[in-house]
């Protein structure tokens, strides 16, 4: 017991020093500067300018060593104005020729009509605690290549930044909409040489949590924004949202229409007249492009373009958008009512929105598939925080069988006295499954308290019902049923004898998406519940003979 009590005070005064430095930053931005102009001649450039210091050892050699920069070099130019690291003791080292390693995107490894685009690894050298990195570039596009000026930038980052400043450069004729969401900085306005600029100035800037947890980057970045925890600069020189879209909309060609239609009638032979097993025939196809042909190249580094739906089923791969198109040409083709649903942030007018601000594009079908699980998932879960239209700017509500349905379950759980858990002769440990929809949960109560609101992906209203069957010569040691509920939801577990063991029933219910530091101890109090693995156990023991 001596021994166990020295144990534990050695642990406690191990996490007391490591408390502290967990709660320090890894790094610290002294400067961080976006500047986007738009020319007179049509041409876009887009600078960044940056130092950052660096603290500590996981900053030097993993979350800053190196900077990653993505262009396309067919319309646009890579500018590197200043690379060097400025050490502790003020001496300065340039970034070496053989530092700038020009690679392939990984979104584009598997994607051959995307092998153009290149990513610029600038790998940071002479780095040390303390040190800081000093790097200016630009991306120059060429007239054309992007329409209007169209701008998303979300402005935390991991570590904290001292100053941040945005600046929007257009010819002085030309109207700009904009706006900054989640903060309240006004922009200073000049203007000379036939250019104005409009430039925001923000001191402080809190880091952000080092994870936003979703399946995809862009609508975590979504729960972002929409939760407010995160400020982000919209901007755009479209007259409209749906002047926009409408360039979008050119995009979404069909192609060769022979090719459509002899996909199509692979797809229903046999099927004519049976629009529910034309449908989920589709949805099959479209599952595994889905999954499989999936090409991790956004929407914005495409160029806002794609190719077109016969193209895509050449390949056998596409963008999120490409794959979009597709499903809803074959559904079309096939006499099915289909559309796209653009997803987008929201800003306070709907002038200020551009493409930059699209997060998600989906295949929206008014026939249901069956048995079939296609992308939509989260989009439909997120719809009240986001703008939902069709690419005509007609506003959409996207269909209920995409979002977070009502999971009811029940299974029989048969325990092979080979497989128990044996902590002990003759008892044993049983434990039940825990559900996927539940796991999700877990990386946003992660922590007692939060510092900034967060979004949940979905509500979660799920229940499952187990029947745990015993070996012969075992049984259930009696469980108290549980339930804990507040504003947040409700977590039940329910212990029922049976004559074979026992029946388990465990429910959770999440019905609150936004939480705020004031009320997420009740999210929190539901899942540490939920998560306690004591309420998915059962303790066996053999019935004396």
């Amino acid at each position: 017991m001596k021994t166990l009590s020295i144990y534990i005070g050695i642990i406690g005064m191990l996490l007391l020093a490591v408390l502290p430095a967990r709660a320090a930053s890894e790094a610290e931005f002294r400067k961080l500067s976006k500047t986007y102009t738009l020319r007179a001649d049509g041409s876009q450039e887009m600078r960044v300018q940056k130092e950052l210091t660096l603290f500590t050892h996981a900053a030097m050699n993993g979350l800053y060593g190196e900077t990653f920069i993505v262009y396309n070099p067919d319309f646009q130019k890579l500018e590197i104005h200043a690379s060097y690291t400025r050490q502790k003791d003020g001496t300065v080292v340039q970034t070496p020729a053989n530092a700038f390693v020009e690679v392939l995107p990984a979104a584009a490894a598997n994607a051959p009509a995307y092998n153009q685009l290149k990513e610029m690894v600038v790998v940071h050298t002479g780095l040390e605690l303390g040190a800081t990195i000093v790097l200016d570039y630009s991306i120059v596009s060429k007239a054309g290549y992007l329409p209007e000026l169209d701008v998303c930038c979300p402005i935390k980052e991991l570590s904290p930044i001292k100053e941040f400043t945005f600046r929007l450069n257009v010819p002085a004729g030309k109207s700009v909409h904009y706006e900054l969401l989640n903060a309240s900085a006004q922009p200073s306005i000049a203007q000379r040489e036939g250019m104005k600029s409009f430039t925001w100035t923000l001191k402080e800037v809190k880091p952000r949590p080092y994870a936003y947890p979703s399946a995809r980057g862009s609508m975590g970045q979504a729960q972002a924004v929409a939760s407010g925890m995160m400020p982000v600069f919209v901007a755009s020189t479209w007259s409209r949202y749906d002047e926009a879209l409408k360039s979008l909309k050119a995009q979404f060609q069909p192609g060769n229409r022979s090719v459509i239609e002899a996909k199509v009638a692979e797809l229903t032979r046999g099927l004519q007249g049976n629009p529910q097993t034309i449908r989920n025939a589709i949805a099959r196809y479209m599952t595994e492009l889905y999954q499989l042909g999936r090409c991790g190249v956004s929407l914005q580094d495409a160029g806002y373009r794609l190719r077109p739906a016969s193209e895509v089923i050449r390949s056998a791969y596409g963008t999120q958008a490409e794959l979009v198109n597709l499903d809803v040409t074959l559904q079309q083709a096939a006499g099915l009512e289909a559309e796209v649903a653009v997803c987008a942030l929201r800003p306070s007018k709907a002038e200020n929105q551009g493409l930059s601000t699209i997060v998600s594009l989906v295949a929206q079908s008014k026939l249901m598939p069956e048995k079939v699980a296609l992308t939509g998932t989260e989009e439909a879960s997120l719809q009240p925080f986001l703008t939902v239209s069709s690419l005509d700017g007609k506003p959409l509500t996207m269909e209920t069988y995409l979002g977070a349905k009502e999971m009811q379950q029940t299974d029989t759980l048969k325990v092979d006295e080979k497989k128990l858990q044996q902590p002990a002769e003759g008892w044993g440990i049983v434990t039940l499954n825990d559900p996927t929809p539940a796991r999700t949960l877990y990386a946003y109560a992660a922590n007692t308290t939060i510092p900034e609101n967060i979004l949940l992906p979905r509500t979660v209203n799920c229940t499952l019902e187990t029947i745990v069957c015993l070996p012969e010569g075992m049984k259930v040691t009696p469980r108290a049923n549980k339930e804990i509920s507040n504003a947040c939801g409700k977590v039940v577990f329910s212990y029922q004898p049976t004559k074979e063991g026992m029946k388990v029933t465990r429910s959770l219910h999440i019905s609150r998406q936004l939480q705020t530091p004031s009320n997420y101890k009740e999210l929190y109090t539901l899942l540490a519940e939920w998560r306690n693995t004591n309420n998915h156990t059962l303790v066996v023991k053999k019935v004396a003979e």
